[in-house]
């Protein structure tokens, strides 16, 4: 798939009616609240009202790392996009977990609360 198709995808099934986005422990999703093709705002478990934004650009950004064969985790993530990671370090796995959502990604769990991103093998 190329991004513009995964684009396209995106913006359609990752909307507000959707079951939310899975983090890295794969117990808990993240509500959206929007999706307006270059940002998606969904919810943190922090404060009640909360939304972080999730940008599309982040989203390519992983995109591109595992479709060149590499692992996507969140030291990679913090390089690129420290202070979202600071304000936020749950948009790492949400952006993740949106790829896995659109099955270009599979979530692989290590440790207590990590994870890393790897891209889906076609069965």
């Amino acid at each position: 798939m190329t991004w513009q198709q995964l684009k396209e995808r995106i913006l359609t099934e990752i909307q507000p009616s959707h079951q939310g986005i899975l983090k890295c422990r794969g117990d808990k999703r993240r509500s959206i609240v929007s999706n307006d093709g270059n940002k998606i705002l969904i919810k943190t478990g922090v404060k009640p009202n909360t939304a972080k934004p999730i940008t599309y650009e982040m989203i390519k950004f992983a995109y591109d790392k595992i479709s060149s064969g590499e692992d996507f985790d969140s030291a990679y993530y913090q390089n690129r996009y420290a202070n979202e990671y600071h304000n936020g370090p749950c948009r790492y796995s949400i952006v993740g977990g949106i790829l896995v959502e659109m099955a270009e990604a599979e979530r692989i769990p290590f440790g207590g609360n990590s994870c890393i991103y790897r891209k889906k093998v076609s069965a």
